[in-house]
């Protein structure tokens, strides 16, 4: 299910998403145009690859019977998805949500079941799940929803020039951080660690050597900024 490149699938984190609600069914996707029934799923927020179905089709995959995932899309206030400080075990610099005043970032809720869950769970690994409430988030279709859950990195914020940093590729209205794509965030750690040597190879080092992964998620965590918004933390995974 991964890019046959792995240096071209850690830089096109975090993956393609539709521009509209849809349903996730069987590896595949469609325009979620009709009602669901929600009294036994969580509304989880995704940041980051769990927008898009192409990460769902890796995590539930090889579940066939894992039913469908509504995917509503919306926009959440006083939020944006910013990179967390550490790398993905496939090499990318992944995301993690953070508070910033004024801006509305385009987000997807993920309405899981139980079983659907507990896989998220086991993918999420430097991450807590936590309930987050008196939300301003307007979903599509006019809806609105008070409260929600999310993954937030364990490790904090990644800090470039004393600030964060936010993913170019998820749109948001009156951002306050600095945006760069995945690649030009791999660029500032390469700047930052291992200067003059080609990006793609910069970045094959630490897909493919865990050694160099460690070390540099050692590295990021260094400095690396508080999330500081209000949760109460349900699990640590």
């Amino acid at each position: 299910m991964f890019r046959s490149d792995p240096v071209s699938h850690a830089k096109a984190y975090p993956f393609p998403a539709p521009n509209h609600s849809y349903l996730y069914e069987a590896g595949g996707w469609k325009p979620l145009n009709t009602g669901f029934e929600t009294a036994d799923r969580a509304p989880v927020l995704a940041a980051g690859s769990n927008q898009s179905p192409e990460q769902l089709a890796r995590k539930y995959g090889a579940m066939p019977d894992i039913g469908s995932i509504p995917a509503q899309r919306g926009a959440l206030h006083d939020f944006d998805v910013v990179y967390a400080a550490h790398l993905s075990g496939y090499g990318s610099v992944p995301a993690t949500f953070q508070h910033s005043p004024g801006t509305i970032v385009t987000v997807f809720v993920l309405w899981l079941t139980g079983p659907q869950l507990d896989r998220m769970h086991e993918t999420e690994g430097n991450y807590s799940y936590d309930r987050l409430e008196a939300l301003r988030l307007e979903l599509d279709g006019g809806a609105a929803l008070p409260a929600a859950y999310a993954y937030t990195s364990k490790i904090g914020c990644l800090s470039h020039e004393g600030g964060c940093v936010s993913l170019a590729e998820i749109a948001a209205h009156n951002r306050q951080y600095p945006a760069l794509t995945q690649a030009g965030m791999q660029a500032v750690i390469r700047d930052r660690l291992a200067p003059g040597i080609a990006l793609d190879s910069f970045i094959e080092q630490h897909v493919t050597d865990p050694a160099i992964h460690r070390e540099r998620c050692t590295h990021l965590a260094d400095g690396a900024l508080s999330v500081a918004y209000r949760r109460r933390t349900v699990l640590t995974l």
